[in-house]
């Protein structure tokens, strides 16, 4: 199985979306909060073109499997959206845009991305790609923000 990475297209954009939706479902039940982001954006809210965004793609035979975004300041960055369709999990797929997108902030200080503290893969993933806590933020009800840096 061959991984691509690449820049996401305006075609693009569906289709991510689909994954992203589907990928962060997982999220909304654990915390009982559909209205979170990833599920309600729009393509007409993610513009290729924005100054300091990356929008990366990994694909696997013509297929897309999964994207992330990174959005780029003076001396930091935010990781954004890790998204992998069901079928492609557990794959490495999202260490290989993880991995992808941090070369693109080579010239910064640190990277930074935040999850739900109940989520365990993903703080675990993030732990083992040397991101560390640096934050918790209490969100409604029971639901806790982990925030996690990695300096570079």
């Amino acid at each position: 199985m061959e991984i691509t990475i690449r820049h996401a297209a305006s075609k693009d954009i569906t289709k991510l979306l689909e994954i992203q939706k589907i990928a962060f479902t997982v999220q909304a039940k654990l915390y009982d909060a559909y209205d979170i982001p990833p599920m309600i954006e729009t393509a007409e809210q993610i513009d290729l073109n924005s100054t300091g965004l990356i929008v990366l793609v990994a694909v696997i035979d013509g297929e897309i499997a999964g994207s992330i975004r990174v959005v780029v300041g003076s001396n930091d960055a935010e990781i954004k959206r890790l998204s992998v369709a069901e079928k492609f999990q557990k794959k490495g797929i999202g260490t290989k845009l993880l991995k992808e997108a941090e070369m693109y902030c080579e010239n910064l200080t640190r990277i930074w991305l935040f999850t739900g503290g109940q989520s365990k893969s993903n703080i675990e993933l993030y732990k083992k790609l040397g991101f560390i806590p640096f934050k918790e933020e209490h969100w409604k009800d029971n639901f806790t923000l982990i925030y996690m840096e990695k300096y570079l």
